[in-house]
């Protein structure tokens, strides 16, 4: 499970954020509710550090869903 409690505070951290979405199959259109999406599988906790996540990520990143698009391909299992 990956920890979200870590504030993102570099363009580097934020892709690398992505990234590790991706590659542990929690890849979600970022534009969805997080709560809707995870609401089954993650704590309160979890989902209020998953959404201030995704705010520091649309803060650091010109183009975020770039970013999604790209690993999200690349860890797509059902090619």
């Amino acid at each position: 499970m990956m920890d979200f409690s870590q504030k993102l505070t570099s363009p580097r951290a934020a892709k690398k954020f992505i990234f590790d979405l991706c590659k542990n199959d929690l890849a979600f259109h970022f534009d969805d509710d997080v709560k809707d999406t995870f609401g089954s599988q993650f704590s309160e906790l979890q989902i209020s550090q998953l959404e201030t996540r995704l705010d520091e990520i649309f803060e650091l990143l010109k183009d975020p869903y770039e970013y999604l698009v790209k690993y999200w391909q690349k860890f797509d299992t059902k090619k």
